[in-house]
């Protein structure tokens, strides 16, 4: 019996399953579109056509030993890793320039020896030891390491080798825990003064009022808007499109603040369902971007971060980029920034830790802890001050 071809379909309430594609008379397949997979020795692996008849015709030269998987001799990783780049196109285009760069980086950097050994996990390991010692010699920071290691990871978890990520284990450098780092009230002051437009000043005003995250905001509908016991809340929960982290509900308090500006929002886009559609009429998916941007309009950029773009429109170039003068560059400001500042405002005027991690949708307390920043000087100086007895 031939090998099954399979494509990746998301099913309601279960997530991203292979599904079998059938293959019988009568049976329509042409509309079919890569990437299409098939099940070999336990693991799945993706096939390198783009139609569903070249899928069949790669599977049947597989069968018959014309040609191979990776873990094969004969198969190389710069195939692997131009077969995982092309499935990744429907991504946004700078994920796919940060997927291209860190992964013709790996294979410059992996010796030709070591190329077709992945499915030996001694070998594997020493080829991940070498790209990690390689980026350690070049000052890379421990988390920027273990960033590329994992992209390298997902490329041959796709390519069908088996539990990649075992051959990094006791290889990658140690990662401080990340501290919290809320903004503070002369931050956030200036933040909201560098945005001009009125939609994205009401849109970080979401983020940092309800502290959600990135998904949960680009797929709020005004129906989520709800009234419980008289006061408004935010209904984060799934739907067509978005599934929640961890598969749950919950409804966070927002303030009147946050409801006037949302008042006045709708008005701008009247008749659609999302609260913040893109020009398309779709959920927006740039928000990071945007708030990149006002940070470094703010004068908030730390000037030391160093970022490399793959730039020009015909020859491709690698240029470093310093986020004093590149808008996007500053590793310091990121959307969980303003979720981190949400959940330390809560604390520092009383909601209770359990409230708190409810409306952060945490599994555990100790998850909410790790959000809460270290107060200023300037607030506890009057608690320092006020005497015990």
């Amino acid at each position: 019996m031939s090998l099954g071809i399979s494509v990746r379909e998301k099913v309601p309430g279960k997530g991203w399953r292979y599904q079998r594609i059938e293959e019988k008379r009568g049976v329509k397949t042409s509309s079919r579109k890569a990437p299409f997979y098939i099940r070999r020795n336990g693991n799945w692996h993706t096939l390198s056509a783009q139609t569903f008849a070249d899928a069949q015709a790669e599977r049947d030269e597989i069968e018959g030993g014309k040609n191979a998987v990776l873990g094969s001799d004969r198969t190389t990783l710069k195939s692997a890793v131009a077969q995982f780049l092309e499935m990744k196109k429907r991504k946004n285009e700078s994920t796919v320039q940060n997927y291209t760069y860190i992964l013709n980086e790996f294979l410059e950097k992996t010796p030709a020896k070591f190329v077709d050994e992945f499915n030996d996990q001694k070998n594997g390991r020493r080829i991940f030891d070498e790209f990690i010692s390689v980026l350690e010699e070049g000052g890379a920071a421990p988390k920027t390491i273990a960033n590329k290691v994992m992209v390298v990871v997902f490329m041959l978890r796709e390519a069908g080798v088996e539990k990649p990520f075992r051959m990094t284990k006791d290889l990658l450098p140690t990662v401080e825990e990340e501290v919290a780092e809320p903004y503070t009230e002369e931050e956030l002051k200036k933040i909201f003064a560098a945005i001009d437009d009125d939609r994205e000043y009401t849109a970080f005003m979401f983020f940092l009022v309800t502290a959600c995250r990135e998904k949960e905001v680009a797929f709020a509908q005004w129906d989520d808007l709800v009234m419980i016991d008289g006061k408004p809340h935010f209904r984060v929960q799934s739907k067509a499109g978005f599934t929640t982290k961890n598969h749950k509900k919950r409804d966070v308090q927002i303030n009147q603040e946050l409801v006037d500006l949302l008042t006045a929002h709708r008005k701008t886009v009247k008749g659609s369902e999302w609260i913040f559609p893109n020009q398309d009429g779709t959920p927006e998916g740039h928000f990071l971007r945007k708030f990149k941007k006002i940070c470094f309009k703010a004068g908030l950029n730390c000037g030391k971060c160093k970022t490399t773009r793959i730039e020009g429109r015909y020859t491709k170039v690698e240029v470093e980029k310093s986020c004093a003068t590149y808008s996007e560059g500053c590793e310091w400001h990121y959307l969980h920034r303003l979720r981190k500042t949400r959940a330390t405002f809560w604390h520092e005027h009383g909601v209770s830790l359990r409230t708190i991690q409810t409306w952060l949708a945490h599994e555990s307390l100790e998850t909410t802890q790790k959000y809460l920043g270290i107060q200023k000087p300037k607030e506890t100086e009057r608690v320092v001050a006020k005497p015990m007895f």
